[in-house]
C-alpha cells in the first residue's frame, strides 16, 4: 500500500480504455476508476469490465489504483465489489456518504463477502447537505483513510452557487474533521474552465489555505499546478531545515522563543516545520512516480 499523502488523484471513467491507459503516462499520485457518476447506467458492467482488463494489463508505476464503486444507498455497489474482489485496488473512493452506518456496513461487506479487498483504503466522499452535517461522526468511523469533498453534488444537494466563498464552510468543516481523526482530507476541483492551469492552481492554494492535503483532477493541464502547490518548495524546505537549525541550537540556551528571519518561532512552529519537511520527504513525485 502506496504510504505519505496523495496531491493529485485522477478521475476517470472506467468504461473508456483510451483514458485508463493514458493515465499511466500523466504524472499523478493516484488513479482512481469511476463506476459511479462518470458512467451512465447502462455503461455499469463495462466499466467493471473496462476497470479489470486496465488493472490486469496497464502498469501504473507507483500510482495508487483507486476505484470510485457506487453509493452504499443504491443496489449497485456489491456488484462493484464482486467485480473488483481479489483486484490490485489500493484505495475505495466511497461516494455521498451520509452516516458512520454506511461505512460500517461496508466494512462488514469487506470482511466477509469481499475479503479479496479487506485491506484496501477507504475515502469517504462529503458532498450532500446530510453528509455534511455528520462529517464529524463518518470521520471518527473505523477503517477510513481519508475524506473526499464533491462540490458538485453539494451543490445540488443545497442549491448554492459556487465560488470560493460559498464553499468556505463546507471545505472548512470537512478538512477540520479528517484533521481530528488523522485522515487525508481531499478537495474536488470546482471551476468550469477545467483546461486552465492558473484556475487549477488558485483552487489548489485555496483548498491548500484550509488543510487539504490533495485534489482530484480531471484534466492534464491541472496536474501540474496542483502537484506544484501540494509539493512544499525548496524555499519552504530551506526555510523549515533553517527554524529546526535554531530551535536545536536554542535548547542548550532555555530559550523558549527565537527569532528567525524576523519572525518569533516556539515549539509550534518547530512543530510546523517538522510537518513540511516530513511531506516533502513523502511525495511520491508525480512524474517519477513509474
Amino acid at each position: 500500500m502506496p504510504q505519505g499523502p496523495r496531491r493529485t488523484f485522477l478521475l476517470l471513467p472506467g468504461h473508456e480504455p483510451r483514458k485508463t491507459a493514458k493515465a499511466a503516462t500523466l504524472a499523478v499520485d493516484a488513479v482512481i476508476f469511476d463506476i459511479e457518476d462518470g458512467v451512465p447506467p447502462t455503461h455499469k458492467q463495462a466499466a467493471r469490465d473496462g476497470i479489470r482488463e486496465a488493472l490486469a494489463t496497464v502498469d501504473y508505476g507507483g500510482r495508487e489504483r483507486m476505484v470510485r464503486i457506487n453509493g452504499i444507498d443504491t443496489d449497485l455497489w456489491k456488484d462493484d465489489l464482486a467485480a473488483l474482489n481479489g483486484l490490485p485496488v489500493e484505495g475505495l473512493y466511497i461516494p455521498k456518504v451520509e452516516s458512520a452506518d454506511q461505512i460500517a456496513e461496508l466494512m462488514d461487506h469487506l470482511a466477509g463477502t469481499a475479503r479479496g479487498l479487506s485491506g484496501t483504503a477507504i475515502y469517504a466522499t462529503i458532498e450532500t447537505a446530510l453528509g455534511l452535517t455528520k462529517v464529524e461522526e463518518i470521520a471518527a468511523a473505523q477503517g477510513l483513510a481519508g475524506l473526499f469533498f464533491g462540490s458538485g453534488d453539494y451543490k445540488l444537494s443545497t442549491g448554492i452557487e459556487i465560488s470560493s466563498e460559498t464553499l468556505l464552510y463546507p471545505r472548512s468543516r470537512i478538512a477540520v474533521a479528517a484533521a481530528a481523526n488523522g485522515l487525508q482530507s481531499v478537495d474536488v476541483a470546482y471551476f468550469k474552465d477545467v483546461k486552465d492551469p492558473d484556475l487549477a492552481r488558485q483552487d489548489a492554494k485555496d483548498a491548500r489555505a484550509l488543510g487539504f492535503t490533495g485534489k482530484v483532477v480531471f484534466h492534464p493541464n491541472q496536474i501540474g499546478p496542483v502537484n506544484d502547490v501540494f509539493t512544499p518548495s525548496a524555499e519552504e524546505i530551506a526555510h523549515a531545515r533553517k527554524i529546526l537549525d535554531a530551535y536545536e541550537a536554542s535548547k542548550g540556551t532555555g530559550q523558549g522563543v527565537f527569532m528567525v528571519d524576523g519572525d518569533f518561532v516556539a515549539v509550534d512552529i518547530a512543530l510546523m516545520a517538522e510537518q513540511v519537511l516530513a511531506r516533502a520527504g513523502q511525495m511520491t513525485g508525480g512524474s517519477d512516480n513509474d
